[in-house]
């Protein structure tokens, strides 16, 4: 096969190998690790210590999950010194720490908020995807990693920009979002699969543009997980997947570990562009009815920014940094 295409052909074909070769190997690289840890751990264990007395040992686990971090910004005005952050430092920072138990990891770019985009919680920056074969924080009791040898870098600067307290770690350990005041960094953990499939299971990449809505989501307090969902799919989604505007709903629940946020339920809905967001919300929102458990009394009956975040994204990164990184390599 490779005889009959043409130089470049052959060079795009042979880098696409490598690159598949190159991640399946990390995939057996961190499963041989793995493997090692726990059997080194239970020879340490039967042999240092009286069974009587043995205190088990906490080793990473495999266990495959995804991420979403969402991200805001004060305003455009912030985004020259938040990209520069995010691109001199963030990126080669969490290379160095989890490239060897990461096999993907991009950000995508937040498309502009459209009206009445503040009413769901809507950020304004970036969105970063993380696909993990470990816990990461399974020797931590916050959002921030034990067990490496460089902290992440940032500022209080930093922190004012992205709308933080600037006395806590760049992800906040307890929940301080509302609409006028802080916008904290969403870090959730979900599946790595998408567990619930409401519409557009047949869709492709040809089937047209994607406007994806991704949402995050908590319950009220004193509202439990059951009955939230039971409304979020016998009244939200299927008010939503009537609508002609609606391509594509996908959901998942929130994993209690790693517990990086008090978010309950992710969610993707799509559409084709802004406005049909708009025009479907409008709908949406005249035909489902307040639940009985609610306290905030407009729709989506979540307060935003508190209980409900969300952003708007294409359906393609901007950078997938394990393939695309090569550095800050500034303009000339």
């Amino acid at each position: 096969m490779i005889g009959t295409m043409s130089r470049y052909h052959q060079e795009f074909y042979m880098i696409q190998i490598t690159r598949r070769v190159s991640a399946f190997s990390h995939i057996l690289l961190a499963c041989t690790l793995l493997t090692g840890i726990h059997s080194f751990a239970a020879t340490q264990n039967a042999s240092d210590q009286p069974a009587t007395t043995a205190t088990p040992h906490r080793y990473e686990a495999f266990q495959p999950m995804r991420s979403f971090i969402l991200v805001s910004v004060r305003d455009d005005s912030d985004l020259p010194a938040a990209y520069r952050w995010l691109y001199k430092y963030h990126v080669p920072d969490s290379i160095s720490q989890f490239a060897p138990y990461v096999t993907k990891y991009a950000t995508y770019r937040a498309l502009p908020v459209p009206p009445e985009g503040k009413d769901y919680g809507t950020y304004n920056w970036i969105m970063t995807e993380h696909y993990w074969l470990i816990n990461p924080f399974n020797t931590s009791n916050s959002a921030a990693p034990n067990g490496l040898a460089f902290k992440e870098t940032f500022d209080p600067e930093y922190m004012r920009i992205t709308r933080q307290p600037t006395d806590g770690d760049l992800r906040p350990t307890h929940w301080v979002g509302s609409r006028e005041g802080y916008h904290p960094t969403v870090f959730a953990f979900a599946p790595l699969f998408w567990e619930e499939d409401y519409k557009g299971s047949d869709r492709t990449i040809e089937d047209g543009p994607n406007y994806r809505w991704l949402i995050v989501f908590k319950y009220p307090k004193g509202v439990t997980v059951e009955q939230g969902d039971k409304w979020f799919r016998q009244a939200f989604i299927p008010a939503l997947a009537k609508r002609p505007e609606v391509n594509r709903i996908l959901s998942s629940h929130i994993l209690s570990q790693p517990h990086t946020s008090p978010f309950q339920r992710v969610a993707e809905i799509w559409f084709d562009n802004s406005k049909q967001w708009q025009k479907a919300m409008t709908a949406v929102s005249q035909s489902v009815a307040k639940p009985d458990w609610a306290v905030y009394d407009k729709f989506p009956y979540l307060e935003p920014y508190k209980d409900f975040v969300g952003e708007f994204l294409l359906d393609h990164p901007e950078s997938d940094h394990l393939q695309q990184y090569q550095g800050y390599i500034s303009t000339r």
